[in-house]
């Protein structure tokens, strides 16, 4: 028994160092080698809809600042071609929460344009646009206007983190309990209406005057999943179980239905807005029992996409691996659209590191997911929170300024250079066990130039050839690194790329 036992060791010995000795010689190999990326344009994936942000609280300050240019710049930064371009705007409407609820944080409470005085008990007065009064948050309505000016914008997602007060079971904008589903069962219709009322208004009246064929999305819920409730609530939200949330869809899909056809608009349903994807679990309800219960009815054979956050998946590939094998086998005709993402941590970090973070996250979902767009949480904040794209401070003396850290750059290397209608090809980097720490995404443009995004989260510099770009002979150049942001260059295009350590670049090849 004692010499078998030896004898089962020894093998096993001699395994692990004929695998040590394998990967030893493959890390080698790929170290001091030039690696290869394959670009096959004839493997598709998703076509990709944009890059966005969502315009919450903030907006209510900023926009009541009397200072233009400000305002102006940090438009331009966001969704101008000298900033990120970014094409989605995702416009909060408020639920009026800023006059029941005291939050710690008051912009965490939004203005709503429905005027409370004028509900005497029957709901139906949320079908009656005279109800409204739309001089109300002029400050979100100021800055909105100036995004559109930049023309850039063509999607926008109209996004409800709760019901009108007036409709929920205790008379605020979030729950009075954890999990409590908030929403009368009886104000379906209403807080469907009461959305549709306020999306036509601004598509109407601001919309139009630039672009009637922008895309409408109206979004009615926001991470159902979360408790949304309790003495900690600190911001409007609202708590949906899976059953409950699958009829209010169905009531908001027929009352959507209706109004576009009698009011000659074509506004699209957003659903759900999903906290996170896991699929082995840290929430409540998972996101497959909602998705159980949205077949159960007619609306959902209408669905064409459905949109989650990455958070608390960050820059996994496991998680993103177990939800994309979920969606293949169940909803393969479902695309995936990822609307918001932070880094849920304390302070601003303007490290090349936060930066690299947030472009693993973007790049993963992107790759793995297939996510068709990709939006992050906040496009200006004030401060000490890892959720912005654009920070601004205020001084004592009343002087503003406008700042951005590393992911701000880092967005733009996918916002500015993959265009709606860019199709996402296949890019097979040769180092397939990662060692270079090197991954990459590539995009067939409508002009049919072809953007290749990588990026290399490691200290040594690497020299990359592209492959399968035959007749693409010239080459725009953006890096981002710890010391430069979006340098450019453009040349003739030899076969390789260079990717810095610890870097972002983005190469786009044309003819």
């Amino acid at each position: 028994m004692a010499k078998k036992i030896l004898r089962i060791t020894a093998v096993v010995l001699l395994a692990i160092l004929a695998i040590g000795l394998i990967f030893g010689i493959y890390a080698l190999a790929v170290t001091f080698s030039v690696t290869s990326i394959t670009i096959d344009t004839s493997k598709r994936y998703q076509t990709m809809q944009g890059f966005g942000a969502s315009s919450a609280w903030i907006y209510q300050d900023l926009g009541a600042n009397e200072n233009v240019n400000l305002k102006n710049t940090a438009m331009e930064m966001l969704y101008g071609s000298s900033g990120l371009a970014l094409n989605t705007f995702r416009y909060n409407i408020g639920a009026g929460g800023v006059e029941v609820d005291n939050y710690e944080d008051p912009l965490r409470g939004a203005e709503s344009f429905f005027v409370a005085d004028n509900f005497d008990g029957d709901y139906s007065v949320f079908a009656d646009e005279s109800n409204y009064d739309f001089t109300r948050d002029q400050a979100t309505l100021d800055l909105f206007d100036r995004a559109l000016a930049t023309g850039n914008i063509e999607r926008i997602v109209f996004f409800a983190n709760s019901p009108h007060y007036l409709m929920t079971k205790n008379g605020k904008t979030h729950g009075e309990k954890q999990y409590d589903n908030n929403l009368k069962e009886e104000c379906y219709q209403a807080f469907s209406q009461y959305l549709l009322v306020i999306v036509n208004y601004l598509y109407e009246n601001y919309v139009r005057r630039y672009d009637r064929n922008i895309e409408i999305l109206i979004s009615p819920v926001n991470e159902p999943q979360w408790k949304w409730g309790g003495e900690d609530a600190s911001q409007e939200g609202c708590h949906f179980d899976p059953k409950p949330l699958a009829k209010f869809y169905d009531t908001f899909y027929g009352e959507l239905k209706e109004f576009n056809n009698s009011h000659g608009v074509k506004f699209e349903m957003d659903i759900f807005e999903s906290g996170n994807y896991k699929m082995i679990l840290s929430t409540r309800t998972k996101f497959n029992e909602y998705m159980t219960e949205f077949e159960k009815y007619g609306f959902f054979e209408d669905i064409t996409h459905i949109s989650l956050h990455s958070y608390g998946a960050n820059e996994s590939v496991f998680y993103r691996e177990i939800f994309a094998d979920y969606m293949a086998k169940y909803y393969p005709n479902i695309s995936v659209s990822m609307s918001e993402y932070c880094t849920l941590e304390w302070g601003v970090d303007e490290s090349i590191d936060m930066g690299m973070r947030c472009g693993k996250v973007i790049m993963r979902d992107l790759t793995i997911l297939g996510a068709t767009d990709w939006s992050h949480w906040l496009s200006i904040a004030k401060g000490g929170y890892e959720d912005g794209l654009v920070y601004w401070t205020e001084s004592e003396g009343g002087m503003s300024s406008l700042d951005v850290t590393k992911r701000y750059y880092v967005m733009g290397h996918f916002s500015k250079y993959i265009d709606r209608g860019s199709v996402r090809i296949s890019s097979d980097y040769s180092d397939f066990l990662g060692i270079n720490g090197v991954e990459c995404a590539a995009f067939k443009n409508p002009d049919d130039s072809i953007t290749v995004v990588i990026l290399n989260d490691s200290a040594k510099s690497h020299k990359i050839a592209l492959k399968g770009v035959d007749g693409y002979d010239k080459v725009k150049e953006v890096l981002t690194d710890s010391d430069v942001n979006w340098q450019t260059r453009e040349y003739d295009f030899g076969g390789d790329v260079k990717a810095p350590a610890n870097s972002i670049s983005t190469f786009v090849l044309t003819k």
